[in-house]
């Protein structure tokens, strides 16, 4: 048992918040020992100023508790504030080359260049947009305008609203208009990004060690990879039962990339981490 209960902010639709999922079923943590406040992202509440106050980049997971002086707002913080908790086994790697392997793949899977935005929002062509406008995907992008708008006309000098809503308006534009020369832009750029897409996951390829990620046993690298392919996967439409199907994600691509496919190790990494019990737990469907 920890001392102090803590609370963890989250969402089940969350990609981050898998990393701290993993991490609480990994180290063994019981309900007892912590509350889960769901945030939920596609009503936008994670914009709401009282949450910006816990998380001032309005992201989720964030975890509070009576023995930290300030709110954990990232993943990697998060995952290590909670293996520090308990000693059965640290995810941390301690000597300099596994530090190193782990740190190079998790910088990987939270750079742009693979980010799963590309694959739940973007499209390439005339098709891509219209559904993609027929899809849930626009009423989470004019959730969340709506709500950027609303809270920036009660507080106006706050500094969240105005940069955010910028950044969330250049793409919900394009779903709330019709196709002209911007989406034209918008469609050569995300195959490009598609292009850096396969790139990046290629480059993974090289980087895992086998047979997990970093090492020969669990590390926080896995933890990070494991909800980013698993959204990637499920945001291009895999059956969220079909853990192992590559084949959605592969398609979806390769319409950019003709000769790309998932490789063997990555293949090998995600069929073993896939056998764990906590991604079991966290993971019975893809998310």
């Amino acid at each position: 048992m920890t001392a102090e209960k803590f609370t963890v902010y989250s969402f089940v639709g969350s990609q981050w918040a898998g990393v701290a999922h993993l991490a609480l079923a990994q180290k063994g943590f019981s309900k007892d020992d912590y509350d889960i406040k769901e945030i939920n992202l596609v009503s936008a509440d994670n914009f709401d100023p009282e949450y910006l106050k816990i998380n001032p980049n309005g992201t989720v997971p964030s975890l509070v508790s009576p023995s930290l002086q300030a709110p954990l707002t990232e993943s990697t913080e998060i995952l290590r504030y909670l293996d520090s908790l308990r000693q059965n086994g640290s995810l941390v790697p301690t000597d300099t080359e596994t530090k190193r392997k782990a740190q190079a793949i998790m910088d990987l899977v939270h750079s742009a260049q693979v980010g799963t935005n590309l694959i739940l929002f973007q499209a390439r062509d005339n098709a891509e947009m219209e559904a993609k406008k027929a899809s849930p995907w626009n009423e989470f992008l004019t959730n969340r305008q709506k709500r950027l708008e609303k809270e920036h006309a009660v507080d106006p000098a706050h500094p969240f609203y105005v940069p955010k809503a910028a950044e969330n308006g250049a793409v919900h534009k394009l779903y709330d208009s019709d196709v002209g020369d911007e989406h034209k832009s918008f469609y050569a750029l995300t195959d490009s990004m598609y292009r850096d897409f396969a790139t990046g996951v290629n480059k993974l390829e090289t980087l895992l060690e086998l047979p997990y990620a970093a090492s020969d046993h669990l590390t926080e690298a896995d933890f990070h990879a494991i909800p980013w392919l698993a959204h990637a996967m499920w945001g291009a439409g895999t059956v969220p039962t079909d853990i192992q199907d590559f084949s959605v994600l592969e398609a979806l691509v390769q319409k950019s990339v003709p000769e790309f496919k998932i490789g063997p190790r990555l293949r090998a990494w995600w069929s073993n981490v896939s056998e764990t019990p906590a991604f079991k737990q966290v993971f019975a469907e893809l998310h």
